[in-house]
This record gives C-alpha cells, sequence and structure tokens, in this order.
C-alpha cells in the first residue's frame, strides 16, 4: 500500500496566472497582426508554391516517358539518373520551404521577444511555486517486481540465431550436428534468462500520474530519516494542509510562527532559539522567546479593533465594561 498526496499550487500563484494569460492574450495580438502583414501573406503564399516545380513535373514526365515501351523495360542506369535528380530538386524545394517557414516564424514573433521572456519565467514561476497539499490517498503500492536484466544473454541469443543463417544442409538427411548443437545453447541460455531474479521497481511515476497531480508521500518518513531504515521520501508524511516544496522536492507543515526558520535537512520547522529542556515551555511570538506559562499566541485580526487577545484561553473577547 503506498500513499499519494494531491497538491494545487493555485493559491500560490494566482497573481503569476493572471498575468501569464494577460502576456498570453498580448503575444497573440501582435503575432496575429504579424501574420495579417503583406510581407508574411507573401511568404506564406510563396511557401504553397514549394511542394512541386516546373524542373520536378520535367523529370517527373522523363521517368514516365522511359516506361512507354511496354515491350522492354528502359536501362536500370537512365532510371537511376532520373530518380536521383528527382530527389534532388525534392530535397532543393524542401530545403527552400523550411527556410520560407524560418522567415515565417521569425517574422510571426517579431515584437513579442520581451513578452515571451516574461511568460517563461512566469512559467517556470508556477511550475516551482509552492504546492498546498489538498488530499492524501491510498493506492496501489509503487514497488513492482519485474524481470531482472538479461541483456547480455539475449545478446547472445541473437547471436546464436544469427549463426544458424550460414549452415546450409538437405531436409532428408537431418540437422547437422552443428545446428543441433547450436540450438541446445540457444535452449540453454533461454533458461537461463528465465532463471533471472526479479527485481524491485518503482513504478511511483505511473501512478502519481494515473492519480492525477499527486506526489508520492510515505508513512514512516519524518525529518528525512525513515522509521524502519528505508530510503527516506520528499522528507516527512504529507497531510492535508501541508506544503510540497517542488524545488527542495519535500513535504513540510506550514510555518508555525513567522520566526521559525526551515531546517533544510529535515524540512521541520524550527525556532531561532532552542526550547529548555524540562517543564512545559510555551512560544511567546512577540518576543520570540519560551515562556513557562500557557501562552496561546494571537491568531487572525480581531473582528473589532476594541477587541482583546485572551492569550491563557485563545481568542478574541470584548474588553470589559466597568
Amino acid at each position: 500500500m503506498a500513499h499519494y498526496a494531491k497538491i494545487s499550487n493555485l493559491e500560490f500563484t494566482i497573481t503569476e496566472r493572471a498575468r501569464l494569460e494577460e502576456v498570453t492574450r498580448e503575444i497573440d495580438v501582435i503575432q496575429s497582426d504579424n501574420r495579417a502583414s503583406d510581407e508574411y501573406i507573401a511568404l506564406r503564399d510563396l511557401y504553397g508554391t514549394k511542394n512541386t516545380s516546373e524542373t520536378l513535373e520535367s523529370l517527373k514526365n522523363d521517368l514516365n516517358a522511359l516506361y512507354n515501351d511496354l515491350s522492354s523495360l528502359p536501362a536500370q542506369e537512365y532510371v537511376d539518373a532520373i530518380q536521383a535528380s528527382i530527389q534532388a530538386e525534392k530535397d532543393v524545394l524542401a530545403a527552400e520551404a523550411q527556410d520560407l517557414l524560418d522567415q515565417m516564424e521569425v517574422l510571426e514573433n517579431q515584437g513579442t521577444e520581451t513578452l515571451v521572456a516574461e511568460k517563461e519565467s512566469l512559467e517556470l514561476a508556477i511550475s516551482n511555486a509552492l504546492c498546498r497539499v489538498t488530499k492524501v490517498l491510498t493506492g496501489v503500492d509503487e514497488i513492482v517486481m519485474k524481470s531482472g536484466d538479461s541483456t547480455l544473454l539475449q545478446e547472445e541469443v541473437r547471436a546464436l540465431e544469427e549463426s544458424k543463417r550460414d549452415i546450409t544442409y538437405n531436409i532428408e538427411e537431418g540437422e547437422p550436428a552443428e545446428l543441433i548443437a547450436i540450438n541446445q545453447q540457444i535452449q540453454a541460455k533461454l533458461e537461463e534468462i528465465r532463471a533471472v531474479p526479479q527485481v524491485e521497481f518503482d513504478n511511483s511515476a505511473y501512478w502519481e500520474g494515473f492519480y492525477g497531480g499527486c506526489k508520492r508521500t510515505s508513512y514512516n518518513t519524518s525529518g528525512g530519516v525513515h522509521k524502519y531504515g528505508g530510503t527516506p521520501f520528499r522528507k516527512n508524511y504529507a497531510a492535508k494542509g501541508h506544503i510540497y516544496d517542488p524545488v527542495r522536492d519535500a513535504f513540510y507543515a506550514p510555518q508555525p510562527y513567522a520566526s521559525w526558520i526551515l531546517n533544510e535537512d529535515t524540512c521541520q520547522w524550527e525556532p531561532p532559539v532552542a526550547r529548555p529542556e524540562g517543564m512545559d515551555w510555551h512560544w511567546k511570538e512577540d518576543t520570540t522567546e519560551w515562556v513557562d506559562y500557557v501562552y496561546i499566541n494571537p491568531k487572525g485580526e480581531a473582528p473589532h479593533p476594541s477587541w482583546i487577545w485572551d492569550t491563557v484561553k485563545g481568542g478574541w473577547y470584548p474588553p470589559a465594561i466597568n
């Protein structure tokens, strides 16, 4: 059984996606105007003529003329010469057509260089943006057993099969000893191939695509360490609401406090001041220190300017009325 975290970066890329749509539309408008220009239309019309030429049609007629006399076939040397000329003319036309396509592409994209660079930058930013874990799925085990590598053995079998082609014999006399020996070698090699041990294959990439927008996560991995000594996978087990960082290829919890720092090795948040040993310590964000009394840090904005946060009970309360 494997676990897969469904992720989305929409909330982290709102601005980039909006600008990407704008840039894409701006590029489309410029390209459309460029395609409507007289210069582009002239290139396009010329490109449409490059599927043939007078020279090519003349050569084709010459080739057909060689077969007009049904009583005798033309000399192969004449056929080969004309076919070579036909191919050469086709190559010239193809090169000219490609050159025109290149010119059309340059003209179509004229004036979009800055926007294209911005578009590529936005696409990269979106692909590298943080993602939110929206769901964790239990799916098919990512490890499957596959046949081990038998490439060398298969090459030996092909070589043996190839060597049989050089052996000639009379069927009535039966197979010669040499052929029998080769067939025995082939069968022995096939037995070796069947005996190659199976190996584990990680099929995560397939299942991530199958479930769509998912990344595999390891239930037994925390802080970059696998609980049972296995391979730690993406630093931490994912949970709904957690973060997936595509640059670090890691899962981690949301930042608990603004002052806490992400440990690059474990991808877990650490306070700027180490927690003292003993007692029940509580983090006080406004002074960035540990305190030995109950302290619940404020959450969200006060519903009214006059309301006060209760650091013991946790919650916003109206001011006391005398």
